[in-house]
């Protein structure tokens, strides 16, 4: 599992994004629109919809494409170390502090990009010194007093709406303002089922060369199957049923069986529509998040992890919500 942030150069480009869809189409037209210029770009877009892909593809189509690209997932750090991972620490600034400091990643990310994915997941008080990085184009190390000047290049992405986040008070206003000069705005897979052959086409290609296989492509029944389905965990959904379906196959042409055979995608009674005939909303709304983590739950194989990814939630969310909908940690 890769860490919760890392450093190198943009590994995809415009030309890595499958999809001739309108909604791609118009994504891809954003980036090649604000690639060359400063402003912070905030990428939005569901679970598994290929955000880093642009966070990407943007950093490769600027003028920094030859510099630092840091990549930081700020929902994988906890909440104490999040200041220091992002700004550094000067030496002696806690118990265990490495002697001369450490750089933080705005500090590695100079003259380059940094991706803050996960954007709305930052405390009120990493928003606030991120607020001051651009502004001032400063930061402190955390037991520091001196400012460090950075010309950093800030792309975020977060699969929630940071408007609506900022009317509920969960997300400050002033940084909403300053992260979000650009968007653009990340299709569903259900919005793009055109680009479907042109998504499993280029993850068997993958597959092929990466394990010596010789896949062929999905038989009619197979790809009638997956036209049809609304995944809810998107573009990673679909790579994962194509992964298990060719493991299942081996070689040759992907049947209907092969693809069912360890995936949630047989259609189920409760996909379409629930069992409560009632007229309260909350109780509707209840069944309605049960089948959906039951769902989920189903098209991760029960990996209670995978399935809190798809549902865009944190495993101990997920359980709590299990709990409260009485759903069996083994059903």
């Amino acid at each position: 599992m890769r860490g919760a942030s890392s450093i190198t150069s943009a590994r995809y480009s415009l030309a890595s994004i499958v999809g001739e869809s309108p909604g791609i189409k118009e994504a891809k037209e954003r980036v090649k629109m604000v690639a060359s210029l400063q402003v912070p770009v905030h990428i939005y877009g569901a679970t598994g919809t290929g955000k880093e892909l642009f966070a990407h593809a943007l950093h490769e189509e600027s003028n920094r494409r030859d510099m630092a690209f840091i990549r930081i997932n700020c929902a994988a750090i906890p909440e104490t170390l999040i200041e220091s991972e992002l700004f550094g620490y000067a030496e002696g600034a806690f118990t265990g502090a490495r002697r001369g400091g450490k750089a933080g990643k705005f500090e590695l990310a100079n003259q380059g990009t940094i991706f803050l994915d996960e954007v709305s997941e930052l405390s009120w008080a990493a928003q606030a010194k991120l607020l001051r990085v651009l502004e001032d184009s400063e930061i402190e190390r955390v037991g520091d007093v001196a400012p460090i000047r950075v010309d950093v290049r800030v792309i975020s992405a977060s699969n929630q709406s940071l408007n609506q986040l900022a009317l509920e008070g969960k997300f400050r206003k002033d940084l909403l303002f300053r992260l979000n000069v650009f968007t653009i705005a990340i299709p569903p897979l259900r919005e793009r089922l055109d680009d479907i052959p042109r998504l499993v086409e280029s993850f068997i290609k993958a597959y092929n060369r990466e394990n010596g296989t010789d896949i062929s492509g999905f038989k009619s029944d197979a790809i009638q199957i997956l036209n049809t389905y609304h995944w809810p965990g998107n573009v990673r959904e679909l790579f994962t049923a194509v992964e298990r379906a060719c493991i299942d196959a081996g070689s040759g042409y992907i049947t209907s069986g092969n693809l069912l055979r360890f995936t949630g995608l047989a259609p189920q009674k409760n996909d379409v529509e629930s069992d409560y005939m009632g007229f309260d909303l909350r109780q509707a709304r209840a069944e309605a998040e049960r089948e959906t983590i039951l769902r989920a739950l189903r098209a991760s194989g029960h990996n209670r992890s995978q399935a809190a990814e798809l549902l865009g939630l944190s495993r101990s969310a997920l359980y709590q919500k299990m709990k409260q909908l009485n759903i069996e940690r083994n059903k």
